[in-house]
């Protein structure tokens, strides 16, 4: 799936990567290292403060240095959020994009674990971001679509929504797509990291 990387993205990314080039630029990269030890103290440093973000900057980063993207995607399965700030979620798609090589299972979870939340059950909200979801179904990553599409169930099946409302918004979800994707709720050796509170 290559949707997210073109020339003209790079090009767009010029100005704003310029920032991070002084710290990137004098990183020595060591081949064979794992995870973090492959790098300098300040990649370690900006790297954590840009997944801490809405991956916007991050993603943008790694279409400019790519070697990075492994690092990242294992740092990833350790990386528990504590700030409030949500992915972008065209950001996080483009991260599960490039990251498909490395995937662990709790790397995904923790990228899902980012992506804004279903908070309302009001029928309008859900029927403006069922129309959202079908928009994108086809660009954003189907681990995205799915787990929305997963999560949107939920919410429908828990509210207190007039029957009628229940079934026009069951029928529009009907009308996205199923995918199977990568399994990442599966019990792996990744399990003991979970915490509960953040499940």
């Amino acid at each position: 799936m290559s949707t997210f990387s073109s020339d003209g993205r790079l090009l767009t990314d010029i100005g704003e990567i310029d920032q991070y080039r002084r710290i990137l630029d004098k990183d020595n990269v060591k081949s064979g290292e794992p995870h973090w030890a492959s790098m300098g103290k300040n990649t370690i440093t900006l790297f954590q403060v840009l997944i801490d973000q809405d991956l916007t900057h991050l993603v943008m980063v790694l279409r400019h240095y790519p070697k990075y993207i492994e690092a990242v995607c294992e740092h990833f399965r350790y990386a528990y959020s504590y700030s409030e700030n949500s992915a972008n979620i065209d950001a996080a798609s483009e991260l599960l994009e490039m990251g498909e090589p490395y995937f662990t299972r709790q790397f995904v979870r923790n990228v899902m674990r980012k992506l804004p939340r279903i908070e309302s059950d009001d029928r309008d909200a859900l029927q403006t971001f069922i129309d959202q979801i079908n928009e994108n179904q086809h660009r954003w990553h189907p681990i995205i679509t799915m787990h929305y599409r997963s999560m949107i169930k939920q919410v429908i099946n828990q509210s207190l929504l007039h029957p009628l409302q229940r079934i026009v918004l069951e029928k529009k979800i009907a009308s996205i797509q199923e995918v199977l994707t990568y399994d990442y709720e599966a019990s792996d050796r990744d399990s003991n990291l979970d915490i509960p509170y953040m499940n």
